[in-house]
């Protein structure tokens, strides 16, 4: 008698558990049979289109063309941009589904707030995400997958990236300014042929180089021809010009405070003109801190010491950082022989 009690006692506890940890979302959906959870696609060479966009409004295209990726505005694309989403295509994997008891909030959640990344496989769209916040441990994000012949999953599931501590969502910004090619000045320096550099403020100090077709080069100070230069030195500068990149788009300055900068004298006014007479020129302004820093004298600083603004060919306002322009912004007395 005192056994069966005891098994009786043991079926309650259990029933009861199993009730509490269904209804406290510990067990399985009732729905995970239908549930996708196939968010990988392990063939990302035949990706050849990304659409992006969030429940603010933002849309965006990614489209693949002879193995570069462009916005579909036709507008360049870092390329390290897309080779992080296509990392995340496919490795990204299921950390746990989400407790039954949370389905439905989630999925309401993630339709009011997510990231929607539509992926084409050979012209074709294989799989939708939407991507909604991260978990409490920023460690999963709420994810939900629509299939194009199975339809959209009745609940998501929380992922991650195996080799990767954060959410999925910071991944895949709407802001067309984090995908567009940072580049001011690329060149190869053989294709260079002329650079014209202006110091407003010390017109004195201006130079223009000529790279003349059998590798020699013409420099001139303003008008004046310059007889005696330190060829090494100009060939040199020349190829500072392979890779300089700016950090960012302006994020701070209104278009008053952007009016007024281009109406001010510029630091440096750099021109490159290419073989083929494609000019490249840039205005580059001194840059104000942002808020109080003093130097090691205790002194105001006046202008930042990290970084400037550069307006680049297409009128765009970006933050360039010194340790990559200073090569760049010398003066005729760089390249004088020393007596």
């Amino acid at each position: 008698m005192k056994n069966i009690k005891t098994i009786i006692i043991l079926v309650i506890v259990a029933f009861l558990g199993y009730i509490i940890s269904t209804q406290l979302g510990g067990g399985k959906s009732s729905l995970s049979e239908k549930a996708l959870s196939d968010f990988a696609v392990k063939d990302t060479a035949s990706i050849d289109r990304i659409n992006l966009s969030d429940t603010e409004g933002r849309t965006m295209a990614f489209i693949k063309n002879d193995q570069i990726w462009t916005l579909g505005t036709g507008e360049c694309v870092q390329q390290h941009m897309i080779a992080t989403f296509l990392e995340t295509f496919m490795y990204v994997s299921v950390k746990s589904p989400v407790p039954e008891g949370a389905v439905v909030n989630m999925n309401e959640q993630i339709m009011l707030h997510h990231k929607k990344v539509e992926i084409y496989q050979n012209g074709k769209v294989s799989k939708t995400w939407y991507v909604g916040n991260p978990t409490q441990d920023h460690l999963g994000t709420y994810m939900l997958l629509k299939d194009p012949e199975k339809g959209k999953s009745p609940e998501p599931f929380i992922m991650f990236l195996p080799n990767m501590n954060g959410n999925l969502l910071d991944r895949f910004s709407t802001n067309h300014l984090d995908y567009v090619c940072s580049d001011i000045f690329i060149y190869d320096p053989l294709n260079i042929n002329t650079i014209d550099v202006l110091i407003p403020d010390s017109t004195e100090l201006n130079f223009k180089i000529v790279a003349l077709d059998n590798n020699t080069f013409e420099l001139f100070n303003n008008e004046l021809k310059v007889d005696n230069f330190d060829t090494a030195k100009v060939r040199s500068y020349i190829t500072s010009y392979r890779k300089v990149h700016f950090t960012h788009h302006n994020r701070t300055a209104d278009q008053n405070q952007i009016d007024s900068l281009k109406n001010s004298t510029p630091y440096y006014v750099i021109s490159v003109t290419d073989k083929k007479g494609d000019e490249n020129k840039i205005n580059a302004h001194l840059k104000s801190p942002g808020f109080n820093r003093f130097d090691f004298n205790g002194d105001l600083m006046e202008y930042d010491q990290d970084n400037l603004w550069v307006f680049t060919r297409y009128d765009e306002l970006t933050v360039c950082q010194y340790h990559v322009f200073d090569k760049l912004l010398r003066d005729i007395n760089f390249f004088k022989l020393d007596k």
